[in-house]
């Protein structure tokens, strides 16, 4: 009870944004609510009613997704002394919108930025407290992707309820925005995640991956769940045998064939 009383007041306290952090949310919403819209503005000739109407809902659907999945990030860096930031990267964003003119909008580039840490020296006693550590980046990137995994099984389930062209676009936005930020490309969360550690990289690489497909096939909620977790630690102990274990000249090699 008293970790969660401090980690609400950490929220309280250093969840906020700077104003250089403020600009790049807002660009990066704009270009990615247009990325995402741009198939929407009519097949043979442009409609501008129905274009700004599905820009603007695109740019709803892009700024909530992205605070969820920044708040997931925000929020696992403050239970171990970290606050983090948003940075855009500004190639990303010109190569999306290339891409979508390039693509007529049928390919979604979503890496749009990522984060960097500033150290909360009073705030980290108990976990490398001495300074800022790869593995603590990549354990508070990893929450960003997976936040963005179960946001489009909400979007899913009401668009089971209610079927609505938005709400299957918020959820296929989440899935593909999961699969772009947990890749190894700097500088999305995935390349944080890599150089903090390999071994939990392949874990939550597999459970984003699985769990994405899972979720656009329409698999049921405890199976999408159950198969990805499964699947992640097939992955892992994959990984962890016939690569992981050699590179380390491990106990557990198998035998020369």
């Amino acid at each position: 009870m008293g970790e969660l009383v401090d980690w609400i007041d950490k929220v309280k306290r250093y969840y906020r944004f700077s104003s250089s952090e403020l600009r790049a949310i807002i660009i990066t919403v704009i270009a990615l609510g247009f990325v995402i819209s741009f198939r929407d503005w009519g097949s043979n000739e442009v409609n501008l009613g129905s274009g700004f109407f599905n820009f603007f809902m695109a740019i709803i659907i892009v700024l909530f997704s992205f605070l969820i999945h920044d708040f997931a990030i925000k929020g696992a860096s403050l239970t171990i002394g970290l606050r983090s930031e948003y940075k855009m990267w500004t190639f990303g964003i010109i190569l999306a919108v290339i891409l979508a003119f390039a693509t007529n909008g049928r390919f979604w580039f979503l890496i749009p930025g990522g984060v960097i840490m500033h150290h909360l020296a009073g705030h980290r006693l108990g976990f490398f407290r001495y300074g800022l550590n790869y593995f603590g980046l990549g354990f508070s990137c990893l929450a960003g992707p997976i936040a963005s995994i179960f946001l489009a099984l909400i979007f899913r389930s009401l668009n089971s309820f209610a079927q609505s062209p938005i709400l299957h676009k918020a959820m296929v936005f989440n899935v593909t925005f999961a699969i772009f930020t947990v890749l190894p490309i700097p500088p999305a969360d995935g390349s944080r995640l890599l150089y903090g550690s390999r071994m939990v990289y392949v874990l939550g690489l597999a459970f984003v991956a699985v769990s994405s497909l899972l979720v656009l096939i329409n698999v049921p909620l405890i199976f999408v769940l159950l198969g990805s977790f499964l699947a992640a630690v097939a992955c892992w102990l994959l990984y962890y045998i016939f690569y992981e274990n050699k590179a380390w000249g491990g106990p557990y090699q198998l035998p020369p064939t």
